[in-house]
């Protein structure tokens, strides 16, 4: 989990430790600076985003249906010898693009897996938060001091940037999911939307999460995000939390949520192997303060290039 992340619930547990001791306990909604953080999507094409939608279409399309059909039919009159499948056969299907929802979600866990365990290296090039919506139950008599260490806190973590892992033991303890041996256990139904398009032999695949519902036992491999994205879990964030605090002062245990989160990778369709992966998390924590919740909104932007 990010250094930033820690350092700021860490310095507001003691700010609401202050506020339990004698500070303006009266809640007021509060707005923290909201910094711009570009769509990661934005950046794909429009005629990519039109074949995207075109593509996914097309695999429900009776019309699209028919014509691979004759197209398959085509090439195995031309390489099948006695009905037998040819090494060019198998290799074009293997090779193809996948197209339900659940073709793509199968064929992306496979090629960021195989980034994962297989790739010579796995190069960071940054980590960005930012508050992602409106900050609620800060005390009044502390909001500044709150949303100080907020603001502080947010933008690029430099100890994300630039930062190659080569061993095994890296990829695994920091590349999503980290700690984990793989990088995702997807299936379509943790998957709202899933979508793919082909450009200069190379494949854009994006996957956007269904939503998690507030949980103090989000895991790893478990609900939807979990299972793909370097989520912040509540239990560590717990724990971090000096249980002297929680003891006197009412704060309670730690919750988190995930709203829907993206991830988007360019896959070398020749080779199956995973180029670049960007991944857009959306989380937000509850922190219980007596008989209300500080709510933190954040996301948190990882864009990797993968190496062969």
């Amino acid at each position: 989990m990010a250094k930033k992340i820690l350092a700021i619930l860490l310095a507001l547990s003691f700010v609401f430790a202050f506020a339990a001791c004698g500070g303006n306990s009266e809640d007021e909604t509060t707005t923290a600076p909201v910094e711009t953080t570009a769509d990661p999507f934005a950046e794909v094409e429009d005629t990519t985003a039109a074949a995207i939608e075109d593509t996914t279409a097309a695999s429900t399309d009776d019309t699209t249906a028919a014509a691979v059909e004759d197209t398959t039919a085509a090439a195995t009159d031309e390489t099948t010898v006695a009905g037998e499948t040819t090494a060019a056969e198998t290799t074009a299907a293997a090779n193809a693009m996948p197209q339900s929802k659940e073709e793509i979600v199968a064929y992306y866990n496979t090629a960021i897996n195989n980034a994962k365990s297989k790739s010579k290296s796995i190069t960071s090039n940054y980590m960005k938060h930012a508050v992602a919506g409106e900050i609620t139950g800060i005390p009044s008599a502390l909001d500044s001091i709150g949303q100080s260490l907020i603001k502080d806190n947010m933008g690029e973590d430099d100890s994300k940037k630039n930062v190659t892992w080569t061993s095994a033991a890296d990829k695994n303890a920091y590349f999503p999911v980290e700690t984990e041996t793989y990088a995702s256990k997807l299936t379509a139904a943790d998957v709202k939307d899933a979508k793919i398009t082909e450009k200069d032999g190379k494949y854009i695949i994006r996957i956007t999460t269904k939503d998690d519902a507030r949980s103090e036992n989000h895991k790893h491999g478990s609900g939807h995000a979990p299972k793909a994205f370097n989520v912040v879990l509540p239990g560590i964030i717990d724990g971090y939390i000096p249980g002297v605090v929680k003891s006197m002062f009412s704060v309670g245990t730690v919750s988190t949520a995930y709203p829907a989160s993206t991830v988007q990778v360019t896959v070398d369709a020749a080779t199956g192997n995973v180029l670049t992966a960007n991944y857009m998390m959306y989380w937000t924590l509850y922190i219980p303060l007596g008989d209300t919740d500080v709510v933190l909104p954040f996301s948190t932007e990882n864009d990797y290039t993968i190496n062969w």
